[in-house]
């Protein structure tokens, strides 16, 4: 972490992300995610994946989906803690509803439900434009103390 960051929550960072003054990682742009919103313990993110994110059948495939749903989780995990802090996932559980399209537009939310001070769970939902439910993981991770973002 920069000197620059001192006094800096998780939430914070990942504000600064969302603005562009902190520059986003490569996979979140490769997926197509793009930070929206962040409140501590709560993060949303477009996503709209494109065509080299399909599968043989044409859909979006589910480790990609599985991936946007972990950048979920680990972002509202982050963005609870008290200062800029990566998270480890330790378990993610996802259930897939429908199928994700290539070129649609997305929501991804992620969610604390507990937070512990060595284990976090969080909720995060893949929604479509439509408000119906895609897919959705439940996930345990704990902070990476490390190292942390930069």
């Amino acid at each position: 972490m920069g000197a620059g960051r001192t006094g800096m929550t998780g939430a914070d960072f990942l504000r600064a992300i969302a603005d562009g003054s902190v520059e986003s990682s490569p996979h979140l742009t490769h997926l197509g995610l793009r930070l929206v919103l962040v409140e501590p313990g709560r993060v949303e993110l477009v996503w709209r994946p494109g065509p080299e994110l399909t599968n043989r059948s044409g859909v979006v495939h589910g480790g990609y989906i599985a991936t946007a749903l972990d950048d979920a989780c680990g972002m509202a995990s982050g963005s609870a803690a008290e200062r800029p802090t990566l998270h480890l996932t330790m378990n993610l559980n996802v259930d897939y509803l429908r199928p994700v399209r290539a070129g649609e537009a997305y929501t991804v939310a992620g969610t604390v439900t507990h937070r512990g001070r060595t284990r976090i769970l969080t909720l995060a939902t893949v929604t479509g434009a439509d408000g119906r439910l895609c897919a959705q993981a439940t996930s345990s991770l704990t902070p990476n103390r490390l190292t942390t973002p930069g």
